[in-house]
């Protein structure tokens, strides 16, 4: 689906919170005809009288009604006032002497505007036409309140516009007000102890604000010595973090904490296994930003789901790889503004080569390609040459996007909970659409032991034993912790007989309509 901002409004200053999609070509006649259906009154008007509409920000100053109406959130609604002006009447005038006298005796409290609504509603019941409004039907990738609705201008109405390319729209579209305060706050200053640690996969990510986390990611990129070797400007890094943070949605599992830890732990890896010292400087910039880029937009609804609901992304990307396309094109558009391009001072050279590691890193996180990848690795640890890019890259990145268990239980778990109640949200949302719907995500299949006992023993250790069979001291802080997270969750299962086992370690394989 095109990717568009979105605005909150209560009409009439009501409690009720509506939501309404806009894109950016769209008309200003059919942005007021997607306000009307969400004050629920036709852009028409009646046959009496013609609605007038009247947007106003939460500090009540006057707002243009137009594709650029800025952004805001349930907590600062924009008021939607709606008045119905009279026509001047072509017939049935007696009709219309009983409107007027009925407008006369309400407008003496037009601040109370819903219960004249209300009574003008009546009115039309008698008099309009037998065509009422249409309302428009809305499909978005978001969690909303519960208490909002979504109107959205009608699908038939909205010309198409081939040049406008989702990633482009969705990395113009972001919150500056909290851009501007990440870029205004004082840079962290991080302990000795803290930095060393940050090296390690036993790192509490739940003790830092997404603020210190940003400050803890520009601090990797001055250990990995990419800052220096190819002056990259300090502030253009915190800007271009303080977008990315933006930029990732707020979902239960794929957000910007979820960012941070696979980046924080391909930096651990490195380190933890003297790799760090055998990559080279473009490498090394290439795993960072593939590892902060590598989920950047994601909807919380994964590939088979988009495959599924014939999304927009499905149609730009042919059904390959269509999220991790789309990660991988949010992070090039980032880099096409001058302000966030850590990129900038790189030869015409080095750019080309660090893109191509960048998008294969990231393509390689499709979990639709597990298998694949994983029979590739097989082959390498015959032979391993090092020395080939590829392989080494691939490896740290297929690791640290799925290593959640590496880390201590008390910083483990959390995430498994996140990840289960998003699984739950796209399965609920796919029995609603009458889509497939994947065991693995299914609330009524699956509990958290056997997803885990399932995800851990057939997807992580073949993966991880694999690697470090040409990866040095993997064994003490990263085989054993994953080991001993399996017989934790194999412990929760015995006490709990009758679960289903039923593995995540198809993430993102495809569940499509010959679903099985």
């Amino acid at each position: 689906m095109p990717i568009v901002s979105q605005i909150y409004v209560k009409v009439n200053n009501s409690p009720k919170l509506e939501a309404i999609r806009i894109r950016p070509n769209h008309t200003p006649k059919e942005i007021l005809s997607a306000l009307c259906a969400a004050a629920e009154v036709s852009d028409q008007g009646t046959p009496w009288c013609e609605a007038v509409l009247k947007l106003y920000s939460s500090s009540k100053s006057l707002v243009p009604i137009g594709p650029n109406i800025p952004k805001n959130s349930a907590n600062t609604p924009y008021n939607l006032e709606v008045i119905l002006v009279p026509k001047v009447p072509n017939d049935d005038t007696k009709q219309m002497d009983v409107f007027l006298k009925k407008l006369k005796a309400t407008t003496t409290i037009l601040e109370d505007m819903p219960k004249l609504m209300k009574d003008v509603e009546e009115i039309e019941k008698k008099i309009r036409s037998s065509h009422s409004a249409g309302r428009a039907e809305a499909a978005i990738g978001f969690q909303l309140p519960q208490d909002c609705k979504i109107y959205s201008v009608p699908s038939s109405i909205i010309p198409s516009d081939p040049t406008t390319h989702l990633a482009l729209t969705r990395a113009s579209t972001y919150n500056d007000k909290r851009v501007k305060e990440i870029m205004g706050t004082s840079r962290p200053v991080f302990s000795a102890a803290i930095t060393e640690h940050l090296k390690h996969p036993t790192f509490n990510i739940w003790d830092y604000n997404d603020n210190e986390l940003i400050g803890l990611m520009e601090s990797m990129f001055i250990e990995l010595h990419v800052v220096k070797t190819f002056n990259i400007n300090l502030d253009v890094i915190r800007r271009f973090l303080a977008r990315v943070s933006v930029t990732y949605n707020e979902n239960p599992f794929h957000n910007f904490k979820h960012c941070f830890c696979v980046t924080q732990m391909m930096y651990g890896i490195l380190n933890v296994t003297g790799t760090i010292t055998r990559l080279t400087p473009l490498e090394k910039l290439s795993l960072i930003c593939a590892t902060i880029g590598h989920d950047l937009d994601h909807p919380g609804l994964n590939n088979a789901y988009q495959i599924n609901a014939n999304t927009d992304l499905t149609i730009i990307y042919n059904d390959i790889s269509p999220l991790e396309n789309h990660h991988s094109a949010v992070l090039f558009t980032l880099f096409r503004d001058p302000k966030l391009n850590i990129l900038a001072t790189l030869t015409e050279s080095q750019y080309r080569d660090c893109r191509k590691q960048i998008i294969n890193c990231i393509l390689a996180t499709d979990m639709a390609k597990h298998g694949e990848i994983l029979a590739k690795f097989k082959s390498y640890s015959a032979e391993f040459n090092f020395e080939e890019q590829a392989q080494r890259q691939l490896m740290i990145i297929k690791c640290s996007d799925i290593s959640n268990e590496v880390r201590p239980k008390h910083v483990s778990e959390p995430w498994v909970d996140n990840l289960l109640e998003e699984f739950f949200c796209q399965s609920d949302k796919e029995k609603k659409e009458g889509l497939p719907t994947a065991p693995f995500m299914d609330r009524e299949k699956v509990t958290k032991p056997s997803a885990q006992v399932g995800f851990i023993g057939f997807v992580m250790i073949p993966l991880f034993e694999l690697v470090s069979k040409v990866l040095p001291n993997m064994d003490e802080p990263i085989i054993q912790p994953i080991r001993r997270a399996h017989e934790y969750y194999k412990s929760m299962l015995e006490t709990k007989p009758g679960a289903v086992n039923v593995s995540v370690h198809t993430l993102d394989e495809p569940t499509y309509k010959s679903n099985i």
